[in-house]
Formats: C-alpha cells, sequence, structure tokens
C-alpha cells in the first residue's frame, strides 16, 4: 500500500472539500437509515394501534410521518450534495496530479523519455491517473462511511437490546473485514490485466494512427488492426470479469444481509429489550439491519478494485519517482554576447564502448559564423545535443558567455540560443500558436513579416490576417511539406532572436533557389550574432568565418573557405564532389 502514499498525501491540499463529502456522505447514510426503520416502525406501529380504537385515538401520526418526510429530504440533498461535492474534490485531485506528472516528466530528457512510447506516456498521464479516483470514491470514502454506520447501529441498537446490538455490529464488522478482502483476492489479476490492456490497446491505437500513412504504402494496416484486435479483446476479456466478479460480489453482499435481517427477525420476535413479545420495536430491529444494505454493499466493490489503483499507481510512480538525468542550474541571466568556448570534450552514448565525442575543442567568438561539416555517423547532431543540454558531456567544459553551460537554469539556457534542428515538431495548433512558441508577445503583425521572410506568405491566404493565423496546421503539421516545415522552424528561430544561433541542416529539403535565399535571410539576421552551422551542403560555407571538419569525433582541421580549399585536400574533394551534385 505503499504505493498510494504519494497520492494520500494531495488530498491533504483538499481535505475541507473531501472531508465534507465525507460528512455528506454519512449524513446520506444516516438519513437513509432513519428513513427506512423509522418507517417501517411506523406502518407496524399503526397496524397494532389501528387494533383497538383506544389506541387508534391516542396515537401520534404526525410526529413520525413528519419525521420520515425530514429523513427523505435530508437524505435527497445530502446524496446530491455528495456528489457534487466529492466528485468536485476528486477532479481538483486529479487536476493537481496530472499538473505534478507534467512537471515531473518536464525536466526529463529525451532519452530517459524514449524508455516509453508516447502512447505509453498518454495513458498514464490520462487513464493511470484517472484509476486513481476510485481511491477516493470507491475505497476511502466507503470504507469510513461503513465503519461509522456499523458503530452507529450498534449504538442505537444497544440502546434498546444489548444482544441484538453485538450481533448486528459484530456481524456486519466480521462481513466489513472478510468480505472486502475475498473479493480483493479474487480482483487482484483481473484488475491489473484490465490497467495493463488498457494501456496496450491505447498504444496500439496511437502507433495505428500515427502512422497509417506508412502502414497503408506498404499494406501493413491488417497486420495492425490485428493488433488492435487482440489487445482489445484482452481488454474485454478483463471487462467481463471484473463485471463477473462484482456480480458475485454483490449476490453475496445480499444473500449474507438477508440472512442476517432473518436472523434478526428470528431474535426479535421473542420481544426486544424488557419486551417479551413482538412488538413494533421488533420491525424497527429487523429495518436496522435492512437499512445496513446500503452502506456495506459498496465495500466489496471498492476493495475489488483496489488491485486496478495499485498497478495505476506503481506505473505513475516509475515516472514521478524518475530523477531528470540533466540537472539545470540557478543562474537566471541568460548569455548576451554569445560567446561559445568547448573545451576538451568527451562523450559515449550509453550502453556503447566507443566515443561519439573524443577530446574535441572549438571556440565561437562573439558575432562569429561557424560551420561544421563531416560524414555521417561523425558526431556532429551529438554536439549540438550536448550544446542544447539533452546530453551531459562525460568529461570537458562546454562556457557560454565566460559561464558553464551547467550553471545556466533551463529558462536561462533557452534565452540564450535559437535552435533549428533536424526534427521540426509541428504542434495540433493553429499556424500563430506555432510561431508564438519562440516569442508569445508577438503581434500579428510580426508573425506576418517573418512568414514574408522564410517564404511561407503563401499560408497566408486571403485579405484576413488574423483569420490566416488560426488556421490549422494538424498533427505533426501534415498539411505542410517537409521543407515548409523547416522554414517554419526556421521562423521561430528568426522570432526567438537569441545571441547564439545553432543550426543543423537548416536548408534541407528545399530547392537550390530557395537555399540560396533562405542562407542570405540567416546570415542577414544573423549579422550580430554568434551562428553555428551544421551542413553537408556548400550554401553559405564561402560566407563563414570558419569551416571546422569534424572526423571521429574530433576536428581535424578548421579554417576559412579559402584557406581549405587552397590546403586541404580532403576538403578540396568534397567540395567539388557536392558542387558536382
Amino acid at each position: 500500500m505503499r504505493e498510494l502514499r504519494p497520492y494520500l498525501k494531495l488530498f491533504r491540499q483538499h481535505w475541507v472539500m473531501l472531508f465534507l463529502g465525507l460528512v455528506l456522505t454519512l449524513c446520506t447514510l444516516l438519513a437513509g437509515l432513519g428513513l427506512l426503520s423509522l418507517s417501517g416502525w411506523f406502518l407496524t406501529a399503526c397496524a397494532v394501534a389501528g387494533l383497538n380504537a383506544a389506541s387508534k385515538d391516542a396515537f401520534n401520526y404526525m410526529t413520525p410521518a413528519g419525521a420520515v418526510r425530514f429523513f427523505s429530504i435530508v437524505r435527497t440533498a445530502s446524496r446530491w450534495g455528495d456528489r457534487v461535492v466529492s466528485h468536485d474534490a476528486t477532479f481538483r485531485v486529479l487536476t493537481t496530479l496530472r499538473i505534478q506528472f507534467w512537471n515531473r516528466i518536464a525536466p526529463l530528457s529525451l532519452h530517459q523519455l524514449h524508455t516509453w512510447r508516447q502512447g505509453e506516456l498518454l495513458n498514464r498521464m490520462v487513464a493511470d491517473i484517472d484509476a486513481l479516483d476510485n481511491l477516493y470514491l470507491r475505497l476511502i470514502t466507503p470504507v469510513l462511511a461503513a465503519v461509522l454506520i456499523i458503530i452507529s447501529l450498534f449504538g442505537f441498537t444497544l440502546f434498546f437490546d444489548v444482544q441484538l446490538a453485538i450481533l448486528l455490529g459484530g456481524t456486519l464488522l466480521l462481513l466489513a473485514v472478510t468480505v472486502p478482502l475475498l473479493f480483493y483476492r479474487l480482483g487482484k489479476q483481473p484488475g491489473q490485466a484490465l490497467i495493463v490492456s488498457q494501456s496496450h490497446l491505447r498504444e496500439a491505437c496511437t502507433t495505428y494512427l500515427a502512422n497509417q500513412a506508412d502502414l497503408l504504402m506498404f499494406t501493413a494496416d491488417e497486420q495492425y488492426r490485428q493488433t488492435i484486435e487482440r489487445e482489445e479483446e484482452k481488454l474485454f476479456t478483463a471487462q467481463q470479469r471484473m463485471t463477473a466478479i462484482n456480480g458475485f460480489a454483490s449476490a453475496l453482499m445480499l444473500g449474507l444481509l438477508s440472512l442476517l435481517v432473518c436472523v434478526m427477525l428470528w431474535l426479535a420476535a421473542s420481544g426486544v429489550g424488557a419486551h417479551t413479545q413482538a412488538d413494533p420495536l421488533t420491525a424497527l430491529m429487523v429495518f436496522f439491519a435492512l437499512a445496513s444494505f446500503e452502506a456495506l454493499q459498496p465495500l466489496a466493490g471498492a476493495f475489488q478494485y483496489l488491485s486496478s489503483t495499485l498497478t495505476a499507481a506503481r506505473r505513475l510512480n516509475q515516472i514521478m519517482e524518475a530523477t531528470p538525468a540533466i540537472q539545470f542550474g540557478q543562474d537566471e541571466q541568460p548569455a548576451t554576447r554569445g560567446s561559445l568556448d568547448i573545451q576538451a570534450l568527451e562523450f559515449t552514448y550509453p550502453n556503447q564502448s566507443a566515443a561519439v565525442i573524443n577530446n574535441l575543442s572549438l571556440q565561437l567568438n562573439p558575432g562569429e559564423k561557424v560551420a561544421i561539416l563531416g560524414p555521417t555517423g561523425c558526431g556532429k547532431s551529438t554536439l549540438l545535443s550536448l550544446l542544447t543540454r539533452e546530453w551531459s558531456a562525460i568529461q570537458g567544459k562546454i562556457l557560454l558567455d565566460n559561464r558553464s553551460i551547467t550553471d545556466f537554469s533551463d529558462e536561462a539556457l533557452r534565452a540564450s540560443m535559437s535552435v533549428v534542428s533536424q526534427r521540426v515538431h509541428i504542434f495540433s495548433a493553429t499556424l500563430a500558436d506555432n510561431l508564438r512558441l519562440a516569442k508569445p508577445s508577438a503581434s500579428d503583425e510580426e508573425l506576418q513579416a517573418v512568414l514574408n521572410k522564410v517564404e511561407l506568405d503563401s499560408l497566408l491566404s486571403g485579405d484576413n490576417l488574423k483569420e490566416s493565423l488560426r488556421q490549422w496546421l494538424g498533427e505533426g503539421g501534415r498539411a505542410l511539406s517537409g521543407g515548409e516545415q523547416r522554414r517554419l522552424s526556421l521562423a521561430r528561430a528568426l522570432l526567438h532572436d537569441a545571441p547564439l544561433l545553432l543550426l543543423d541542416e537548416v536548408t534541407e529539403g528545399l530547392d537550390p533557389a530557395t537555399e540560396q535565399r533562405i542562407m542570405q535571410l540567416i546570415l542577414q539576421h544573423s549579422r550580430d550574432k554568434s551562428v553555428l552551422m551544421i551542413t553537408h551542403r556548400l550554401t553559405g560555407l564561402p560566407q563563414m568565418d570558419r569551416i571546422a571538419l569534424l572526423e571521429n569525433g574530433q576536428f581535424r582541421i578548421s579554417g576559412a573557405h579559402s584557406e581549405l580549399l587552397q590546403n586541404d585536400p580532403y576538403y578540396q574533394s568534397l567540395f567539388y564532389h557536392l558542387q558536382d551534385e
């Protein structure tokens, strides 16, 4: 049960609403107890009073009738209040939990997140957190309410008859302990299967939808549909088993409580307390037992789903207890000059023996433009990941404005650099929303200007600028070509306006003419900024202050374009090869 401790602590933040919900639940049960037992006594007493004229005239009909109406109104109002308050408090707890989950997952690095697939993370954030509503609605509240009702019933019955009070209270207490434990055991395996099958089905559906185009192209969609159907069948099987156990629990509890009512009727028939014959108090005792149904009936179902709640909590704890691999500093001051000093950097990917970056050093002065060339797999993109702190170097230092990048806070580091990477993510949102990620305060006119600069003015159709910026780009920017997505990423970088610009194959996927214009735009925009550009194309290289050739995780040589073209045979051959392409 220790898996639930972090989530039980969340209840402290909303304890007033949760306590009020418990009070209203208790009021509902007590009003139901009073309504049923008083109604049974009242009807019996009326029947007995009507047997002779003297008692008929002397019997007080008005007070019990008024009490019945009172309990009826209280029960209805309390039930409504209980539903409103309890569910509102539960939703507030789940909202807090989702915020905490997001705050925990956001600092995790990409390689940590790759431990889970996207569908799996989505399932944990949605379905697993939803499963925790059982903790309050189906477990804590019903158990506490049942215990208090048992104590109340014992006290009420004790006032009339000790023997009947011990029988009623002891039996209810025994049922409240044994039946939930029994159905926790019965529901443990199918409850766990229910959570896991939900996760697998959601993951299979997410994978199918995200890769539908490729699946159709390679005629593999039927295979994935069969996978979805298999996972769906597993979910249905788990749901059927849980439903069958729930039905058995209700039937068993109903049968045992019915037996208790019969025993109470048999014992009370010989008289209650000082009374030696059956009278209206006999009906009162029987209806006391009958009223306990409402309080004890939810207990079996509560513990039946406890295994599902525990499984969901364990899955959430894997993320909630994860420690970010990248620890940022406390320096909130962004870089202003854009100088970069890389000293003896070394890096090896986990579970690999060969170093990707090996004793690499590079200095980038404020306003300087440096291009990095090298074959595939030489460490170019890895270097960019180290600069943006997706990974941490094993040895060496990276200084930004003469400060270690490990000292920067996350926000300060992001404000210090603009990045255009190979991986361009377009959010399922409007065009304006995707651009304002880089500059939330940007006006519509600024967005229009930057779109014109990157030659995406075709997206602004019509005379209504605001409506054009509201166009929906869809999941992953499906409406945009690869080149348009890269230019949109470049537009974000232009809006961000940081002193250091990191470019990773920024003109990939563009035609030569557009490539030339975009490169001129970058150079014009970064006139007073530092630029580190990873590329394997010729465009823009003559305008770079230096070009560094990366081989086997080290810079073999660096210099201006003209120097390398004159003195380095490898750069000469690479230049003429790319020129022929």
